[in-house]
């Protein structure tokens, strides 16, 4: 039987200072940084989308 490897205690309470420490940090955020962000990335890629669907459009070819 293989022998499992064995994990310090101090190990365990270092990982999880650090994930307390993350939790912490990003539940400060206030929503709305969060929100500001989100719009702009949601206008960014609207914007993309409707310029790229113009050139597109504008691009097509008749037959004459």
């Amino acid at each position: 039987m293989a022998k499992l490897p064995t994990t310090s205690a101090k190990n365990d309470t270092e990982e999880f200072d650090r994930f307390k420490d993350f939790a912490r940090r990003v539940v400060s955020v206030p929503y709305s940084t969060i929100k500001a962000r989100l719009d702009a990335e949601k206008e960014a890629k609207r914007t993309a989308k409707a310029s790229s669907s113009r050139v597109s459009g504008a691009s097509s070819k008749r037959a004459g």
